[in-house]
C-alpha cells in the first residue's frame, strides 16, 4: 500500500505526538520537524510552532481536517474546537524532504544510538565532552537525565546559565584596546562598538588608530567615524585624557598569533596609553586548536574582555561553549555578520543558546514517537 505523508503545525513535539497517535495510532513515522517561528532552544522553550511531516504507510483514518494541500478551502483546515493543530495531506509530488531534513534526522538518530540519549542530543548540538562533564557534576544532573526533552532542556540551559555566571564581569573603562590576529575581523568589530556606543548608548566616542612599525592599512575606520560623527585620531597625543568621560577605542596592527616580537610591541604600544580594558578579537570559525592559541596570545596581552566575529560562517554554534565558559575572559558582543552598523549580538548567553539546539524540535519528536 502506498505511502502517504501529512503535515501539521503544533506548539510543541508532544502535541504533535498525541495528534499523531490519536489519527494514525502506531502506523506514523515522523519525517521531518521544522520550527516556523524563531529558531534555537530559546524559541522552542517559549513559544514554539513546530512543522511536522509525517508518513503513513496505509490509509489513515478519515478526519475531517486532512484534506489535500493546495485543493482545499481555507475553512476545511481548520482544526476541531478542542485541537490546536491544521493537518494537512501532503501532495505526492511534493513529498521528498530537503537535504538538510534528511541529514538532520539521521545525525539524530544515529547520536541516540548509545548512551544517554540527552547527553548524545547536547554532543549533537555541538557542546564538547568537556562542557558536558562540568554539567553532570551538579546534583539534579541524573535526575534531569530521565525527564523528557521538553523537561530536561530548559534544566539544561539553567546549568549552562549557572555556568556562564561564573565568568568575571569586568568594567570596560574609558580605554579600550582591541587587539586580534591578522584576518579577525578586529576593525570591523571596534566599528560595531562605536556604532552600539552612538546609536544605543547616546555616547560620543573617539578612534585612535596605531600603526606602530608595521602599517595598519585601511580607511574603513575613518570613513566610519565620520559618518557617526565620531573624533578620528592618529597619535595619543590627540586622545582625551583619561577619565575625561569619553571613551577610547584603539585599534592596532594585526599580528601572527606565532610571532613573539609582534606581540612585545603590541604589549610596548599599549603600556602608556593607560588601557583600562583589552579586547581579544577571535574568529569564531576558526579550528579550536587556532582559537586555543588565540586565547593563550591574550593572558600575554593581558586581555580582559573577548569578542567572538564570523559567526555567520559557524556551523555548529554549540562549540562556543567551551571558550566562553572556559576562557575568563568576560564576553563582549558577538558579530554575526559584515555590517558594520547592525549583525552584533550583546547578549552573549542567550544567543549562544538559541543557536545550540536547532534541532531539537525534530529530535524530540522522534524519540517521543518511537516510544
Amino acid at each position: 500500500m502506498s505511502e502517504q505523508r501529512y503535515r501539521f503545525v503544533v506548539g510543541s513535539a508532544e502535541e504533535a505526538v498525541s495528534v499523531l497517535r490519536q489519527r494514525f495510532g502506531s502506523r506514523a513515522r515522523v519525517v521531518s520537524v521544522r520550527q516556523v517561528e524563531g529558531r534555537g532552544l530559546a524559541r522552542f522553550l517559549q513559544a514554539p510552532k513546530l512543522e511536522v511531516i509525517a508518513a503513513v504507510g496505509d490509509a489513515p483514518m478519515p478526519a475531517p481536517v486532512a484534506t489535500p494541500i493546495g485543493n482545499a478551502p481555507e475553512a476545511a483546515v481548520q482544526p476541531p474546537q478542542q485541537m490546536r493543530t491544521v493537518v494537512t495531506e501532503m501532495p505526492r509530488n511534493a513529498a521528498a524532504e530537503s537535504h538538510a531534513s534528511v541529514a538532520a534526522a539521521s545525525a539524530y538518530m544515529e547520536a541516540a544510538g548509545s548512551g544517554s540519549r540527552l547527553v548524545k542530543l547536547l554532543e549533537a548540538g555541538g557542546i564538547s565532552k568537556q562542557v558536558l562533564s562540568r554539567l553532570q557534576m551538579y546534583p539534579a544532573w541524573s535526575t534531569i537525565e530521565t525527564m523528557p526533552f521538553g523537561r530536561a532542556l530548559p534544566e539544561v540551559s539553567g546549568l549552562l546559565r549557572a555556568e556562564y555566571r561564573t565568568i568575571p564581569r569586568r568594567p570596560l573603562g574609558d580605554r579600550v584596546a582591541f587587539v586580534g590576529p591578522a584576518g579577525s575581523g578586529k576593525t570591523t568589530a571596534l566599528c560595531k562598538r562605536l556604532a552600539m556606543d552612538v546609536f544605543m548608548r547616546s555616547q560620543a566616542p573617539a578612534a585612535l588608530k596605531l600603526d606602530l612599525d608595521r602599517a595598519n592599512p585601511g580607511d574603513a575606520l575613518s570613513v566610519f567615524c565620520e559618518a557617526l560623527g565620531a573624533s578620528y585620531i592618529r597619535t595619543p597625543m590627540e586622545a582625551p585624557r583619561p577619565g575625561h568621560g569619553r571613551t577610547l577605542y584603539i585599534d592596532l596592527p594585526g599580528f601572527s598569533l606565532w610571532a613573539a616580537e609582534e606581540l612585545t610591541e603590541i604589549r610596548t604600544a599599549l603600556a602608556p596609553l593607560f588601557t583600562t580594558s583589552r579586547a581579544i578579537v577571535i574568529n569564531a570559525a576558526y579550528d579550536p586548536s587556532l582559537i586555543r592559541r588565540c586565547f593563550e596570545v591574550g593572558a600575554q596581552l593581558d586581555c580582559t574582555h573577548v569578542v567572538f566575529t564570523h559567526l555567520d560562517e559557524l556551523q555548529h554554534w554549540g562549540k562556543m561553549w567551551d571558550f566562553l565558559l572556559r576562557s575568563g575572559l568576560t564576553p563582549l558582543f558577538l558579530s554575526t555578520g559584515q555590517n558594520i552598523a547592525g549583525d552584533c549580538e550583546e547578549n552573549v548567553f542567550e544567543a549562544v543558546l538559541s543557536r545550540t539546539f536547532s534541532g531539537v524540535g525534530l529530535e524530540s519528536a522522534n524519540q517521543a514517537v518511537s516510544a
